[in-house]
């Protein structure tokens, strides 16, 4: 795989030229002192750059200057102190001279090669570094500065150092071939201008070049006879190795493993961080001496690598056939057009190049799958959108997705002007007299949605505007006017906020699966909350199947979280032309102070809203994780009447869960009785088209099936674990609570979750969610509650925060976690006296801090608000950045030019839910 390094100074980069990169004292199959590196890369040839790299010349490249004269190309400033606005003492940071992109072999590659002595394997490596660092080059964009977008130049500097081993672990120094290449931050644009780089598009491309690496370097072993199979992470491994031997073989992993373990962290980013706690000093041991050590390991474990090597000798090499290769390339293009669209409108060319290699790994290569690309291109299979300036790839979305959009806002513009207003003026008025209590602004909404002669309107309001209260008023007037109301939401804990408006909810998807009904005459209103939430296929199924009679009423707030899935149908309505009610009046926030900063989130204005709090006090920096996590959880604990926590991720959200249990424990405020519960969690990565394909299977997951399933005998709501796998015949084999084995084609169910399992002690007193919706007891997924009883069983009593008792055994739902700290997805919908908000810049994935994470989270408190981070300097800086879904048509004009005078008839003759 390829990591990429945070950046690196020039005086660290220098350092471990000398230290680590070119030396070889721990390099134990690399003869002599020092590691020869390489050079590559476009801008690397232009300087004169071949062959091995020199120390004089690497000095020079990270200090910006020309390697070969020494002429300064990328102006920098040189470290400085100087006091910030907030009086502090502030160190500037040394020239940015590159990042570290490290490209590791799999276990199995590096034993095979290393220790069975296969030199034709560091070749293969080699070879495929060289063409995933190739495919990198072409995203490199240089840094412009001021406001002008970056410039793609396609061309950089790159050194390279092969290593054979990793550090040593109590004397084991483990065989592991990886290849440093480091990448100096110098471009050249095109009019010849030295530029530094602009970093983001590398990070972007990093998991791309994970793919080709992966891609080339299975093809390259299946060539000499290997047999290879997916490891746990979808490497690359040679058949022929136990499990015993591979971990025995990798006392590192298993010293970060153990860190993240005992730390409760998980995940790519935090396995970084104990890699670097956990890094020991440097031991001097002799080549020989490890090599014999390499070697008694094999000898203990049948001499693997030797058999491995020997097998592949006597087997013929697996030469990709063109007809089977091509199509493997048009099923792994098919599954990555499918994957890519799940989730988002219009996808980045790396993502679906990345995907198709992954699901192709060994069966198709990079020029295969380029070609089919291409194809599908040329076939309007995928749609290239306009080119977005400062962007380093292209983007695609499909004919599908337009048609979506399209027709969504055709039907609107052909709906809007030809209905009755919603209610009468005798009806307006009675509902006012009957709903004093509302606000002007309140007032003015409601009156404009009950005026509304359009078939869709929208009610958009700020958070804490009191929307519910406004849906309240409109709800009893259309009652009034003969409507049977609904309400609907994407998620089963906004429905159920949305029936605190006095009106029968369910889940839009609940809704959905009912399939089309019958035209009754009967009017129906439908109002569907939260509906930023709402993904282009839900929304675009849904007014399909409106009547004439059916009138709808989208509300939210184009601010707040967008859904999981494609799409922001919502707010391109809106930008469409959808005529919309407005709730600008923030009546939720009671502190002066913290309402101005709400209202500033609410503009976009982030970094004020963020400087606000800082003035306020209300910024704290730790720059040590533990001892932040610990702040929050003394503060918690100080006062944890009606306070909430807010993080950006899931690993976070638990490790603070954690912190605060044992924190309330401590103080008597939960019993110190607890007892372990076996919970489930559902796995973020998998998406719905990785859910048709067993290689995407682990075995362990725990499989629910909402369905079911007849011919298979699979009930709906039973559960099943992953006993293995068989990716080549795509056949999934699960155990059934019976004991019962299982084998089928995944491709044939629908409705499927996967989850993971762990455990978690409760007791009376805890906090806790609950994590899928619980049908029978009418729990919502994300509902908060406390423990009243609990035994050794499982069997919990919950007081939920609704004021509702429930009574049931964890083993019948173990969808349960600790409640205290939420995610800002979570919190969606909440209010809270106090909010404390938890911002790590270095842990969490930057697409999790973002201006809608500020906005949601900050808004759900009354009376105050804390932010927690590691850095407040950026703080503004981190959670201005906009996540905003991508939309398939540009252009949301389309319908605009539509002539509202003959729309009925035009309706009447296309038919409803038909493009024009």
């Amino acid at each position: 795989m390829v990591t990429l390094s945070k950046p690196i100074s020039a005086g660290q980069a220098q350092a471990y030229h000398k230290e680590e990169f070119a030396n070889a004292k721990e390099n134990y199959y690399t003869e002599g002192e020092r590691v020869r590196g390489e050079w590559q890369g476009q801008l690397a040839a232009r300087f004169g750059l071949t062959g091995e790299v020199q120390e004089e010349q690497f000095a020079r490249l990270s200090e910006g200057q020309h390697p070969v004269t020494g002429e300064q190309l990328v102006r920098h400033q040189t470290v400085r102190e100087y006091e910030n606005g907030r009086g502090e003492m502030v160190r500037s940071m040394e020239h940015r001279a590159g990042w570290d992109a490290t490209f590791s072999a799999p276990k199995s590659v590096s034993l095979t090669a290393l220790v069975g002595g296969d030199d034709r394997i560091r070749e293969a490596h080699r070879e495929s570094v060289t063409v995933a660092l190739n495919e990198m080059e072409r995203y490199v964009q240089a840094r412009i500065g001021g406001n002008i977008p970056a410039e793609t130049t396609g061309a950089w500097a790159v050194a390279k150092f092969e290593h054979d081993s990793s550090r040593p672990v109590e004397g084991y120094a483990a065989p592991q071939l990886h290849t440093h290449a480091v990448v100096f931050n110098i471009t050249e644009t095109a009019d010849g201008d030295t530029r530094a780089l602009q970093p983001q598009e590398l990070y972007k491309t990093q998991q791309y070049a994970t793919a080709v690496y992966r891609s080339e370097l299975a093809a390259r072993l299946q060539g000499m006879g290997y047999e290879i199979e997916r490891g746990e992470h979808g490497q690359p491994e040679i058949k022929g190795y136990s499990r015993e031997y591979m971990e025995a073989s990798s006392p590192r992993r298993q010293q970060i493993k153990d860190h993240l373990a005992e730390h409760g962290r998980t995940g790519p980013e935090a396995a970084e961080i104990a890699a670097h706690h956990t890094r020991g000093n440097k031991q001097n041991l002799s080549h020989d001496e490890v090599r014999a050590q390499h070697q008694i390991m094999a000898t203990a474990h049948g001499d693997q690598p030797q058999r491995v090597v020997l097998a592949a000798a006597q087997c013929p090499a697996v030469e990709l056939a063109p007809e089977g290769s091509l199509t493997a390339a048009a099923d792994g293009m098919s599954y990555a057009r499918e994957r890519g669209m799940e989730r988002e409108a219009v996808t980045d060319e790396r993502s679906l190049m990345r995907d198709a290699l992954k699901h192709t790994m060994g069966e198709a290569r990079l020029p295969e799958i380029r070609a089919e690309f291409g194809r599908r291109v040329q076939a309007s299979e995928l749609i290239e959108v306009a080119h977005r300036e400062g962007a380093a790839g292209r983007t695609f979305t499909t004919r599908e997705m337009q048609g979506y959009e399209r027709e969504l806002i055709d039907r609107m513009k052909l709906s809007q002007g030809n209905r009755e207003v919603l209610a009468d003026g005798n009806v307006r008025q009675q509902t006012m007299e009957q709903h004093p209590h509302l606000s002007l602004s309140q007032r003015n909404a409601v009156d404009t949605v009950l005026t509304s002669r359009d078939q869709m309107m929208a009610l958009e309001g700020v958070a804490g505007a009191g929307k519910t209260t406004s849906l309240a008023a409109v709800r009893d007037a259309a009652v009034s006017a003969g409507y049977e109301v609904e309400g609907l939401a994407p998620t089963s804990r906004a429905a159920q906020k949305l029936g605190e408006a006095g009106m029968e909810t369910h889940t839009l998807q609940h809704h959905l699966a009912r399939g089309d009904r019958a035209d009754d005459g009967q009017k129906r209103l439908y109002v569907i909350d939260e509906s930023s939430m709402a993904s282009t296929k839900q929304m675009h199924t849904f007014i399909e199947r409106l009547r004439e009679n059916d009138r709808v009423l989208f509300v939210g707030d184009t601010r707040q979280h967008e859904a999981v899935e494609a799409g922001r149908p919502y707010a391109q309505l809106q930008e469409a032309g959808l005529r919309t009610a407005r709730l600008d009046e923030i009546i939720r926030q009671k502190d002066p102070a913290l309402k101005e900063v709400v209202e500033q989130l609410a503009r976009g204005h982030v970094r004020d809203a963020i400087g606000n709090l800082n003035e306020q006090g209300r910024v704290h920096e730790i720059g040590d994780r533990q001892q932040r996590i610990a702040e929050i959880a003394r503060e918690y604990v100080r006062s944890p009447e009606n306070t909430l926590v807010v993080s950006p991720d899931n690993e976070s959200r638990r490790e603070i869960n954690q912190h605060i249990h044992r924190a309330m424990q401590d103080t008597g405020q939960v019993k110190g009785e607890e007892h372990r519960v076996h919970v489930l969690y559902a796995r973020q990565d998998i998406t719905g088209a990785d859910r048709q394909y067993a290689q995407n299977y682990e075995s362990g997951d725990v499989i629910r099936y909402s369905k079911g399933s007849k011919p298979l005998g699979i009930e709906a709501g039973e559960y099943a674990r992953v006993a293995r796998t068989e990716p080549v015949n795509n056949i999934v084999t699960v155990t059934r609570k019976s004991g019962e084995e299982l084998s089928y084609d995944p491709r044939r169910l629908q409705g499927v979750t996967v989850y993971r399992d762990t455990e978690r002690t409760f007791a009376e007193g805890d906090r806790v969610q609950v994590t899928a919706p619980y049908h029978e007891h009418k729990l919502a997924n994300r509902e908060l509650g406390t423990v009243e009883q609990i035994d050794g069983g499982g069997n919990l009593k919950l007081k939920m925060d609704s004021g509702r008792e429930v009574e049931f055994n964890a083993r019948q739902h173990p969808h349960l976690d600790y409640g205290y700290a939420v995610t800002s997805h979570s919190s969606q919908g909440q209010t809270a006296d106090r909010v404390l908000i938890h911002v790590d810049s270095e842990q969490a994935h930057g697409e999790l801090l973002n201006s809608r994470m500020a906005y949601v989270s900050v808004s759900r408190a009354q009376y105050d608000a804390q932010i927690y981070t590691n850095d407040a300097a950026t703080l503004g800086q981190e959670l201005s950045r906009d996540v905003s879904k991508s939309v398939a048509l540009e252009d949301v004009s389309i319908a605009k030019s539509l002539d509202p005078q003959p729309v009925q008839q035009i309706v009447e003759q296309i038919g409803l839910g038909l493009s024009l």
